[in-house]
């Protein structure tokens, strides 16, 4: 038994070494590829962050993500979660004397509100649902509670002043996003229906995505859902000297390519160079990366036999305890077999 037991914890710590090189190499690639694109463009901190999570192998990609940049009308996103969840935990419910009583907003439904401040795309809406939880301080000091990640003392005076957002921060908005789509679901429905072509959709492919695109002050700022051969999630501040939304379209494809030969996928058409820009010939030409891939498969597929042979294993040890249990029933009934029959003997003998 003791052998059994160490062969198959062999087994388990064999399959999980042979999966640590393929994560460990997905890590490095993520990590080049967006060095050498930041270095390529010849971007710095003072006009740049960026900030990428894959939603299925949580791996991400951040460069100067606690900056602080203006984000335009992209302050409404935490904005609209903050009414959204609260609505769901039913904190603008009517008193209990009261009702038939409807929570409004200078005389507009929580519905009227959204219609307007998303759809509409009307600013003074969103800033009278701002005010209504307080001054311009307050409302800031809730949503850094909520979903930001700097302790209040050391919020930046421009977080206050200027409408200054990190890549962090949004990003966390758009992972409590994903994980709680049964709070967001209308929400972003709302936000597919006013989907522009500019920002990360400037990217010419077909994919799906949800992005909300600011300008201010000489930034652009995009914020997305994105679904390509995989669903990432992606955060972005670009000045207009960097690149605008020129260079936020080159971010998207930049990931948007890591994640399609992160799964195998193969493209199905030849872009042109008039089409994608941001492509180079040299893109097109065979590389590493079909060996990478062949690699990969190979270590998929001792993964794959290593866990067969640890469920064998474990099978087998459930078999060997089930009969073990069965011969030792058999063993107690026989010697009770005997025990009575020995016990008859003796009631006969004293007769």
């Amino acid at each position: 038994m003791k052998r059994f037991l160490c062969l198959l914890l062999c087994l388990t710590l064999l399959a999980a070494l042979l999966s640590m090189p393929a994560a460990a190499e997905d890590s490095d690639l993520l990590q080049s590829r967006g060095d050498q694109f930041i270095k390529s463009k010849g971007l710095t901190e003072e006009d740049f962050a960026v900030y990428f999570y894959d939603t299925k192998t949580r791996a991400e990609y951040v460069y100067n993500e606690n900056a602080f940049f203006p984000v335009g009308n992209d302050w409404i996103l935490p904005l609209h979660m903050y009414f959204y969840e609260h609505e769901t935990r039913g904190d603008f419910n009517p008193e209990f004397d009261n009702p038939d009583e409807i929570f409004t907003i200078e005389g507009l439904t929580l519905e009227q509100c959204r219609y307007n401040s998303i759809i509409m795309g009307k600013t003074e809406v969103a800033k009278q649902m701002r005010d209504y939880l307080g001054s311009s301080e307050q409302y800031l000091m809730l949503i850094n509670a909520e979903y930001g990640h700097l302790d209040p003392d050391t919020l930046p005076d421009s977080y206050f002043r200027d409408n200054c957002y990190s890549a962090t921060f949004l990003m966390n908005c758009l992972k409590r996003v994903t994980d709680h789509p049964e709070l967001f679901r209308d929400m972003m429905q709302n936000f597919r229906l006013v989907q522009t072509d500019d920002g990360f959709a400037g990217y010419n492919r077909q994919y799906s995505y949800t992005h909300i695109r600011g300008e201010e002050a000489g930034f652009v700022c995009d914020v997305g859902e994105i679904s390509g051969s995989d669903t990432y999630l992606l955060v972005c501040f670009a000045s207009e000297e960097a690149g605008g939304d020129d260079l936020l379209a080159d971010v998207n494809a930049l990931f948007f390519k890591y994640v399609e030969e992160l799964n195998g996928e193969q493209q199905n058409t030849t872009p042109t160079d008039e089409a994608q820009p941001w492509r180079k010939s040299t893109d097109y030409q065979p590389s590493s990366s079909s060996r990478r891939n062949d690699s990969g498969l190979y270590k998929i597929m001792l993964v794959s036999l290593a866990g067969a042979a640890v469920a064998a294993g474990i099978i087998a040890l459930v078999i060997h305890q089930i009969r073990r249990r069965e011969d030792r029933r058999r063993e107690e009934r026989k010697l009770e077999e005997e025990r009575r029959e020995n016990q008859k003997r003796g009631g006969s003998k004293h007769e």
